[in-house]
């Protein structure tokens, strides 16, 4: 149980170093002198960096376990990775930082995933992601307000060396507290590897919505809304950290009201469809109104962020159709759909931004909110025919 706190300690520090260049966006542009689109980019690299991980990670899932492969990876990458952020002085040393943060991160909620999915029932495996992923999103609340405050008083790169060090003291945590579960048997003839997981048929449909979904609000959440706040109505940094604290708390809540679902209703697509599509119907309003004030902005974002944080129930979904001698590979194959996916929205959209731009954000910015519309809503049609696995036949 303890290393389980641990984990979900790492797993906060993973949602924050995804999501805290919003608040740190002024101060990186009038030091630094990064745009939004540089900054798009470098989250994009974190993102990339952490799905190609996912390979290796499955791999060392299955062969090593748990806690040598988040340990090690979580002290090496995003320990060294915060100390390169925090040392920065151009684009490519503040790129190269978030690479190396994304590989850190890559093996801590899988490591976690993958201790649910050996050690609980079919039954339980959502709740307990989903109740997992709501703890993680703290990561994004002390990336809004207390990061702007604590950068404030302490400066960015002061605040970036702290938790570099909390980053190493939770990797040591892991290796004294987390327990290995026991190896599954490998079937005569099996070969164990991510081909044979390509060849489910079921996941095809389940795949488009995991490249697309977090993808959305991890982008708009982790990187837009910023430049939006300042840019359009001229918030300063602690403002806002303080109207994306809103939206991350709400996210959280979001989270853990999946966790029972598919138990209540007894299915996983339909709940998954009906969220998705609600939260598409908030960020098209956006979208035909992209100058809305703070107030109405943070409503349809927060509303997003609540509707569309199912993750725990798509990485459910996706599971039942895997076998358990392929947990490791199948939980990161998952991951890495859902991860690549940000990673190369975020660079798409940061290419929607600049040959929109003409030197008014707005105007630049209202065809990104486009590509995440038709986006969302394509892969929500490609979901539609996927095979539902309700939790009483997992």
């Amino acid at each position: 149980m303890i290393g389980i706190v641990i984990l979900a300690g790492a797993y906060i520090l993973s949602h924050f170093y995804r999501s805290f260049l919003a608040v740190l966006s002024p101060q990186l542009t009038a030091e630094l002198g990064l745009g939004p689109d540089v900054l798009s980019d470098a989250l994009g690299a974190w993102f990339a960096a952490f799905a190609l991980a996912q390979f290796p990670v499955g791999a060392l899932l299955d062969r090593v376990g748990p806690r040598w492969t988040a340990a090690s990876m979580f002290a090496v990458g995003a320990g060294g990775g915060g100390l390169l952020f925090a040392s920065s002085e151009t684009a490519l040393g503040l790129t190269i930082g978030m690479v190396m943060l994304g590989i850190g991160c890559a093996p801590v909620l899988m490591a976690s995933v993958f201790i649910f999915k050996r050690t609980y029932s079919g039954r339980q495996f959502a709740m307990l992601t989903s109740s997992f992923i709501a703890a993680g999103l703290m990561g994004n609340i002390i990336g809004s307000s207390p990061l702007a405050w604590a950068s404030a008083n302490f400066g960015w790169r002061s605040t970036m060396v702290g938790l570099a060090i909390v980053t190493c003291a939770l990797a040591a945590g892991i290796i004294a507290f987390v327990s290995d579960p026991p190896k599954a048997e490998q079937p005569a003839g099996g070969t164990g590897s991510y081909w044979d997981l390509m060849k489910l048929r079921p996941l095809w449909f389940i795949f488009p919505l995991l490249f697309v979904n977090y993808a959305v609000i991890g982008g708009l959440r982790g990187l837009w809304a910023g430049p939006y706040l300042g840019q359009v109505h001229g918030l300063d940094q602690l403002a806002i950290g303080n109207t994306l604290f809103v939206v991350a708390i709400i996210m959280a809540v979001g989270s853990l009201a999946y966790g029972p679902a598919d138990k209540l209703f007894n299915t996983r697509k339909y709940v998954v469809l009906a969220g998705g599509s609600i939260g598409m119907a908030a960020l098209l309003w956006w979208t035909l109104n992209p100058g809305a004030s703070v107030v109405q902005m943070q409503i349809a974002l927060s509303l997003l962020g609540f509707c569309t944080m199912y993750f725990g129930l798509t990485m459910a979904h996706g599971m039942a159709f895997i076998p358990d001698h392929l947990t490791g590979r199948g939980v990161t194959l998952l991951n890495f759909f859902n991860m690549g996916g940000v990673g190369v929205m975020q660079w798409l959209s940061s290419g929607v931004y600049r040959s929109n731009d003409k030197g008014e954000f707005l105007s630049a910015f209202q065809p990104v909110l486009i590509f995440y519309v038709v986006a969302l809503a394509v892969a929500l049609a490609i979901y539609a025919f996927s095979e539902d696995r309700p939790p009483e036949k997992a």
